[in-house]
């Protein structure tokens, strides 16, 4: 399997099944090392990532809806809308790296006021 496939699958499996609120199946595409940066938190290493992003899901995130994923190599976007549990509807783009199929960075922006 060629490096951007290996991003593809590894984008896709973090995207449905923090969708899904899988998270062992999400841990599974996370390097244990993973750096995450966002809006609203940074994590260090997988437990922190899960967290976080269990957090969002248990706590703010109603569902995600896909527009658009973009891979290229060892990188991918995904460009997705985040309809959170008060109603609101918020752009948001997602970028991952991926190297020997994990995701070793994460990089999250989106604009908060909705969710404040």
């Amino acid at each position: 399997m060629n490096a951007t496939q290996m991003t593809r699958d590894a984008a896709e499996t973090y995207f449905e099944a923090w969708r899904q609120r899988d998270f062992e199946r999400l841990r599974t595409v996370l390097a244990d090392d993973v750096e995450f940066t966002g809006v609203l938190g940074v994590a260090h290493g997988a437990d922190e990532c899960i967290a976080g992003l269990r957090g969002m899901a248990n706590g703010v995130m109603d569902d995600l809806v896909l527009h658009a994923r973009v891979v290229e190599g060892a990188d991918a976007m995904n460009w997705f809308d985040l309809i959170a549990r008060n109603g609101a509807v918020v752009p948001t783009v997602n970028w991952s790296h991926v190297e020997n199929g994990l995701i070793t960075r994460i990089r999250v922006t989106f604009d908060p006021r909705p969710l404040l």
